[in-house]
């Protein structure tokens, strides 16, 4: 254990939490369980119709309690290591040591694993005996399981799912192997070390972008590119969701499954927080943006999610004569304590987003598109009180209202709608104070990044420091609430956290033609490294400091028009990135991009 004494990345215990909803998961992004729970899910495997619809549960076969019998003095130790995604339970008695290792596998993503290790510590030859308390059924609340035949040792059950997530679709298969466990194992006398495998393996015949999405696309566009591939498969049900709300184009759902229809169980928020689909048109943006990827809109049918967004939105809006506006009316905004508004500051700017990329991508491939996308874009209401020099979350917002999470904050980051330093000041500060402090654990993610943004770092701390307050002990597990309570392993709020660290003390912004940083970095923070950046197929690394920047351009592209180059802000100095020769320069904002002579015409472009 002593080799991760200092790995930031590795949880340990001596005991488990008392709420086993914090215990660790293990999970491969296919496959996961809870430790010690009775059940393992499945990606894309939902049991139930519309409201009622679940993940359906797949009974573990890892969930199994060990001891040594008759060992009265022993040493217990539970681990997470995050970093390579195993759990680990530790008995230390006089002559033997225990280890039970339970993890999803990486690259085998069907596999569930158990692996237990019995060492002996002293010259004893006495013999070891561990024993297995299972809790594995082979039955499940969602799935109708039956016995199929051994397979080489192995126990096979299958089964289909009991109720469709719509009328007329087809129940989804399950598949289960997996090696039974022993009562008991035991390492004879002249052993030193023995290890047994347990392995599980499941399949099936089946089958969220502002807070999660940027993380993994500057890190991984590759898996970005698969996540926004579920949109492409999944448009055919949008489209019948907007045309069953009377409206054209595409309207993706709130809460979807595997069929890519609503299984929301409140109305509410599937008929009004539409926002969700000017997220998605982000997320497509974003990524664009990142790799160029022309390809995937051409063949892959990017652009048929892209144009049938902005399609819904041109049908979803009102023509306002009084004001001379467009008016997007009956939304739920991301303050959900606000159920009917008019002119949801968000969800105004995610829909003349929208609205503007589609125009953008249209013409980059080619496409004809509607001239009334533009038109509708430029004169969609964003609120906003010219005295108070601030953006009110809607029409009619009265200052000091109750916000339940973060709303209008967002306009700066991560939408970086244009305005003046001082009225993202405003909107700040204005919010801060009326935000629940008890609500979502995302929210003051937001707010330290925009205070990172104007470079006021105690402030940007003190709200940094309330997303602590969500990571429930030992394995720090994140919780919706800060008391502990809402869902936990709350992924919105782990997003959150990790783009304060990716796009809040870097600056790190996606733009159109260039990645941004505008680094800001106190002395508490002395120096922080962000390796694997990927820019146009480029990988980089960055060191920033409290005084300089150091960029390394780990691999490049291999293609030559996607050569970068660094170009300073203040000095417009610019520096060649090439392979393996770091570059350094004092401490100010920048941006990275192609390399071309006529980078300094791009510093003019205001953020």
């Amino acid at each position: 254990m002593s080799d991760y004494e200092d790995d930031p990345a590795v949880f340990s215990s001596d005991t488990l939490p008392s709420d086993l909803r914090f215990m660790a998961t293990v999970a491969n992004g296919y496959l996961g369980t809870r430790v010690y729970g009775d059940v393992m899910h499945i990606n894309g495997i939902y049991n139930g119709a519309n409201g009622d619809s679940c993940r359906a549960d797949v009974p573990s076969t890892v969930n199994a309690r060990l001891t040594i019998p008759d060992e009265r003095t022993f040493k217990e130790t539970y681990t997470l290591n995050t970093r390579i995604g195993v759990f680990s339970y530790i008995i230390e008695t006089q002559h033997f040591r225990m280890i039970q290792q339970i993890f999803a596998h990486r690259t085998q993503i069907h596999l569930m694993v158990l692996i237990i290790t019995l060492e002996r510590l002293t010259t004893s030859k006495e013999q070891c005996t561990v024993q297995i308390k299972s809790s594995f059924a082979p039955h499940s609340q969602n799935i109708d399981f039956v016995s199929g035949p051994d397979f080489m040792g192995a126990k096979y059950i299958y089964g289909q799912t009991l109720t469709p997530e719509v009328k007329g679709a087809a129940r989804q298969n399950v598949h289960m192997i997996s090696v039974p466990l022993p009562e008991s194992l035991t390492m004879l006398p002249e052993e030193q070390r023995n290890s047994w495998v347990f392995l599980t393996a499941v399949a099936s015949t089946a089958e969220q972008e502002i807070w999660m999405f940027p993380n993994v696309l500057v890190f991984y566009p590759e898996l970005a590119r698969i996540l926004l591939k579920n949109r492409i498969q999944t448009l055919p049900a949008a489209k019948i969701i907007a045309g069953q709300q009377g409206y054209r184009g595409a309207k993706y759902p709130w809460e979807s499954a595997v069929t890519g229809f609503e299984v929301c169980n409140e109305a509410v928020y599937g008929l009004k927080e539409i926002h969700i689909n000017g997220d998605i048109s982000f997320a497509f943006q974003q990524y664009f943006y990142v790799t160029q990827d022309l390809e995937f809109f051409q063949k892959d049918g990017g652009w048929y999610v892209v144009s049938n967004i902005a399609e819904f939105w041109s049908s979803r809006v009102t023509w306002n004569p009084l004001e001379e506006c467009y008016d997007i009316k009956g939304v739920m905004p991301p303050d959900e304590y606000q159920s009917d508004v008019t002119n949801s500051a968000y969800t105004a700017v995610v829909a003349k987003y929208s609205l503007q990329f589609a125009t953008e991508l249209g013409s980059r491939l080619k496409v004809t598109v509607p001239s009334k996308w533009m038109k509708i874009a430029e004169k969609i209401k964003v609120p906003f009180d010219p005295l108070k020099q601030y953006h009110p979350e809607f029409d009619g917002y009265k200052s000091g209202v109750v916000v339940k999470q973060a709303d209008v904050v967002l306009l700066g980051y991560p939408l970086m709608y244009p305005m003046s330093t001082p009225v993202r000041k405003n909107d700040l500060v204005m919010y801060e104070g009326v935000t629940a402090q008890d609500g979502p654990a995302m929210t003051w993610s937001m707010f330290a990044i925009g205070w990172l943004e104007l470079k006021n770092v105690s402030q940007a701390q003190h709200q940094f420091s309330k997303c602590y307050s969500h990571i429930q002990e030992p394995f720090k597990v994140w919780s919706e609430n800060p008391d502990g309570s809402g869902a936990v392993n709350f992924l919105t709020g782990m997003g959150g956290f990790m783009q304060t660290v990716l796009f809040g003390y870097t600056g790190f912004r996606i733009m159109k033609n260039y990645l941004y940083f505008d680094p800001t970095i106190s002395d508490s923070l002395g120096e922080l490294w962000i390796t694997g950046i990927n820019y146009l197929g480029n990988k980089l690394h960055f060191q920033f400091s409290t005084k300089q920047v150091t960029i390394v351009l780990i691999r490049p592209c291999g293609f030559r028009h996607s050569a970068l180059e660094v170009v300073l802000s203040d000095s417009g100095k610019k520096f060649a990135l090439n392979e393996g020769q770091a570059v350094t320069f004092l401490l100010e904002p920048g941006l990275i991009q192609r390399k071309c002579p006529a980078a300094a015409s791009v510093l003019s472009n205001k953020l």
